[in-house]
């Protein structure tokens, strides 16, 4: 539930769409075929974490929806 919750969070969105944006520039800098596919694959890790959809969620039973997912309490000092 840790990876859960770390890919639900403000920084596992951001690391999604940060990867996402460095496949799309190495698709644009391969060019042809290939790189074209890229470019197309990279729209899904970016529309993840803009949208705030976990792919990951419904394998473990939580919903499709980041915002859905209970975060662990902490305990404030």
């Amino acid at each position: 539930m840790k990876f859960l919750s770390f890919m639900n969070s403000r920084t596992g969105r951001g690391i999604r769409v940060a990867a996402g944006v460095a496949v799309l520039v190495a698709g644009a800098i391969i060019g042809g075929g290939l790189g074209v596919g890229l470019m197309a694959f990279s729209v899904l890790p970016i529309g993840t974490g803009v949208f705030g959809i976990c792919p990951f969620n419904p394998l473990f039973g939580q919903p499709l929806r980041a915002c859905a997912v209970p975060q662990p309490h902490t305990k404030r000092p």
